[in-house]
Parts: structure tokens; C-alpha cells; sequence
């Protein structure tokens, strides 16, 4: 593991950025105010470096999921493709592109993998890549998401898909480190939280436009949907969907996109799209999914509108009969 102290962190900014104390000090408070205080000083000068492009270290040894931290380079880690997403187009004003990304776990973790390069898109598409793949990537390098680390492989990255006599094991439920709650434990900014509970009732999908590339909402400019970030360009429609979960204690709402929508739904995203015309054929999933136990990892936030809790969902886990009597048994 790394050691590299605040005072390390920040004289590297500075050294590569030309930033004054000051500049610096304010960036790092300001993402504990975003973060809400759930980092600490030094993890939060970490991500301002890597955000301003400050490479605090390289690495060229292999790691388990556990170990990789923001900022790192020349990544080299195995891992058990987990969850593969369908792969996404993205167009700006310079350039457009494809990108693919997946869930990829060891026996220490699971972590959130985009790949960037044409060709290593490819493997996904022809299905050369699949869920249950063993995958040893070469010179990826880290990010954080705000919430989580994610793995990034761009064109100088190394993939070696299924290498002989390596083999990977996964936990049925994949572990992120969270902290199990009760509903009526849970308190506002708790991140990175899992309860277990029963599906009381479920709406039908929702919609908004995203940028393909940062998959952050679309804002208005002119009359004319653009990203704040990536400026103009084709949205992409990211489904949304609320549900109440019950454990007995409490109840909460609970607010999943993306791929947690398709992932819970059982179907693809142009599936979930045909809900906007006939919302009255989402009926018979309702009733499928009402009744069902799953555990939902996320961040608490507060609804202001309404003055109440609300999950925001991050991960979502069905158990098997067997885990589930042992989870209510605990």
C-alpha cells in the first residue's frame, strides 16, 4: 500500500500545476463539502490531483481489486467479468467514439472497469468478452467516480481474455465493504450502506437525457440539451426507477439507474424504452417484482421536497433461498 502524506500531495500540485497554497487548500475543501466529510483530508487531495491530471505515482506489479487507489498507473490486475454493460456511442463536437464498461471482481472486490480503446470494444461486441470471462489487464490507471474507484483502459492498455490455468474466485454476493443497516438505522450521508429488504411497491420506469460519455443529465442551453462538462452532444436515454423497500423496521424509497434498472428488470434497455409508449405493459414485471427480497447498497440522501430519507442505489443484490435465510438468521 502507498503512503504519500498531504503535505506530499499538495507540493506535487503545486510543483506540476503551478497552483498557490491557497488555490489548492480551497479545491480540497471544497470536495469534502461535495463529499460530505465521508473522506478524509488526504483521500480528498488524492482526487484533486488526479482530476487536475497529477500523477502521484506508477506502479508496474500486479494487484488484487482491494489495492488499486486513485491516481494509480500502468495497472496491471486479473479478474472475473462480473456484469457487462452494453456498450455505449458517444459523440462531441472533436470527436466521437464508443465505450464499454463492466463489473470486474476478485476474491478482495469488485470494481467498475471502462475500456476506451476501438479494438478492445470489439472483443465486447463480437462477444469474444463475456460475463463469467477471466480478463488480466495491463496498463489501466485509476479514477474516482466521487462515490467509487473505477478501473479505465484507453489504447495503451493490455487485455489477455480467459490466460491459461488462471482461475478467479468470486463471492456469490459480490462485495463492496458495505455496512449492513436496518431501514430505520439508516441515517442521512450514509454512503455505501446495504439493507436488505422485501419490494412493497414499484413505478414504472422514467426517463432522462444523458451525455454518452460522462452519463451526467443533460441541462438546457439555447434550446439546445448539452453537457457541462462535453458540451453538445447526442443524448442518451437513461432509465430511472422507484421502488418502496420494507424490512420490517421501516420502509424507504429507494431511486436505481442505469444498469441497475435493466440488471433488476431482466431486460435490455430498448426493452425498458417501449414502457414510455405503453406504460400499462410494465403491469405484469409489477407484479413479478412485488413480494421479491433483495439487498440494495447506496447512499442515503434527503429528499427536501418531501422531508424524507431516500436510497439512492448503487448495487443491487438477489440472494439465493440459502443466503437469504442466512442473512435473516443474522
Amino acid at each position: 500500500m502507498f503512503n504519500v502524506s498531504y503535505e506530499e500531495i499538495v507540493s506535487k500540485i503545486k510543483e506540476e500545476k503551478n497552483i498557490s497554497d491557497e488555490e489548492i487548500e480551497l479545491k480540497i475543501k471544497e470536495k469534502l463539502a461535495k463529499l460530505s466529510d465521508l473522506i478524509s483530508k488526504e483521500g480528498a487531495a488524492h482526487i484533486v490531483a488526479n482530476e487536475l491530471g497529477v500523477k502521484l505515482f506508477n506502479i508496474s506489479k500486479e494487484l488484487k481489486i482491494k489495492g488499486l487507489l486513485s491516481g494509480m498507473n500502468n495497472v496491471i490486475i486479473t479478474g472475473k467479468v462480473m456484469q457487462l454493460n452494453p456498450v455505449i456511442e458517444y459523440k462531441k463536437e472533436n470527436r466521437e467514439g464508443k465505450v464499454g464498461s463492466m463489473l470486474l471482481g476478485d476474491e478482495t472486490g469488485v470494481i467498475r472497469v471502462a475500456f476506451w480503446d476501438a479494438n478492445h470494444i470489439k472483443n465486447i461486441e463480437e462477444n469474444k468478452i463475456k460475463e463469467g470471462s477471466i480478463l488480466k489487464l495491463k496498463n489501466g490507471y485509476v479514477k474516482s467516480n466521487g462515490i467509487f474507484k473505477e478501473l479505465h483502459v484507453g489504447n495503451k492498455g493490455e487485455i489477455e481474455i480467459d490466460p491459461p490455468g488462471v482461475e478467479i474466485e468470486v463471492q456469490d454476493k459480490p462485495s463492496f465493504d458495505f455496512a449492513k443497516k436496518k431501514i430505520s438505522e439508516l441515517n442521512e450521508n450514509d454512503n455505501n450502506v446495504g439493507v436488505l429488504g422485501t419490494i412493497v411497491q414499484i413505478f414504472e420506469p422514467r426517463f432522462y437525457g444523458a451525455c454518452p460519455e460522462c452519463s451526467k443529465k443533460l441541462v438546457a442551453n439555447d434550446g439546445m440539451l448539452s453537457c457541462k462538462e462535453h458540451g453538445s452532444v447526442n443524448e442518451v436515454l437513461v432509465p430511472i426507477l422507484n421502488l418502496f423497500l420494507d424490512d420490517g423496521t421501516d420502509n424507504i424509497r429507494v431511486v436505481a439507474f442505469r444498469n441497475q434498472v435493466e440488471r433488476l428488470l431482466n431486460l435490455d434497455i430498448e426493452k425498458i424504452k417501449e414502457f414510455r409508449e405503453k406504460p400499462e405493459n410494465f403491469d405484469r414485471i409489477r407484479e413479478d417484482l412485488l413480494g421479491k427480497q433483495l439487498v440494495i447498497v447506496g447512499r442515503v440522501v434527503k429528499n427536501e421536497m418531501f422531508d424524507r430519507k431516500e436510497l439512492m442505489a448503487q448495487r443491487i443484490i438477489e440472494l439465493n433461498p440459502e443466503e437469504l435465510v442466512r442473512e435473516l438468521e443474522q
